[in-house]
């Protein structure tokens, strides 16, 4: 009995697992959907594969590497990052609060603020690329297993929309021990990976520091401008909050790079 109830776990975690990779990002990993919200603690591995993908053509040519890599940051997930970026972003903007803001968030057709958000985020995420050297290949992965853990910490402090997929997530999220998990799971993949790459302590301190301290931030700022000015949080918003802390660390990244190369 024992046994067989350990291998039907297995078979869920599997199945789970498999359906929120076939749910976050383009790869076909098969799974279950109804089984995904239950692991969505464990985004940030998914985040560090999207980075380790995502960063591959930076082992070339570094205008063209860079281009394509900028490109596989937004194709490898689908663009849903993207989309809930300048949804939620245009419904800030606008000034709108309760349904008005929903209204704006809702509407298919994107004005202007959503077309600058989009052109700025794409340009800071090109241009950190470019600047950096070959630290890009640990800090794209770190940062994009980072964004997906602001992601699942948005989703945990958050409140939920009353319908959407992005409901499921939220309500999954709750609870101290999943929270643990994923903290848990993103200390060990931004600690792991430069050191795969023999940096320093120092920088690697450097580096847990400024995740950690982004990673706050940008989760508590999108939950607090969300519930002010929808009054929940939902799918575009975790897309949004991904987004935000990626384009934020990156440039972040891009600029320590430059100093630490200028001194």
């Amino acid at each position: 009995m024992m046994r067989r109830g350990l291998l039907r776990r297995l078979r869920e975690f599997s199945m789970g697992f498999r359906g929120l990779i076939s749910f976050l990002t383009i790869i076909p990993a098969g799974g279950k959907f109804e089984y995904a919200p239950r692991y969505f603690y464990l985004v940030p591995l998914i985040g560090l594969i999207e980075g380790l993908i995502a960063a591959s053509p930076l082992l070339i040519s570094k205008p063209i590497g860079a281009a394509l890599s900028t490109a596989l940051t937004y194709l490898i997930n689908g663009f849903q990052h993207m989309d809930g970026f300048l949804d939620f972003g245009e419904a800030l903007l606008t000034g709108r609060r309760g349904e008005e803001a929903v209204r704006v968030l809702k509407d298919p057709h994107r004005g202007s603020f959503a077309l600058t958000l989009g052109l700025i985020d794409v340009l800071l995420v090109y241009s950190s690329l470019l600047s950096m050297g070959k630290e890009t290949l640990i800090t794209l992965p770190i940062t994009e297993a980072a964004a997906a853990y602001v992601m699942f910490t948005t989703a945990y402090l958050g409140k939920p929309s009353e319908g959407g997929l992005g409901r499921l997530f939220i309500i999954e999220a709750k609870g101290n021990v999943k929270l643990t998990s994923s903290t848990l799971l993103y200390a060990a993949i931004i600690v792991a990976v430069p050191l795969l790459y023999h940096w320093g302590a120092l920088i690697i301190l450097i580096t847990i520091t400024v995740n950690a301290l982004i990673s706050e931030l940008v989760a508590l700022l999108t939950v607090k401008l969300s519930h002010s000015r929808l009054g929940f949080v939902n799918g575009d918003v975790l897309g949004f909050s991904f987004e935000l802390s990626k384009v934020t660390l990156l440039t972040i990244y891009s600029a320590l790079g430059y100093l630490l190369t200028v001194h």
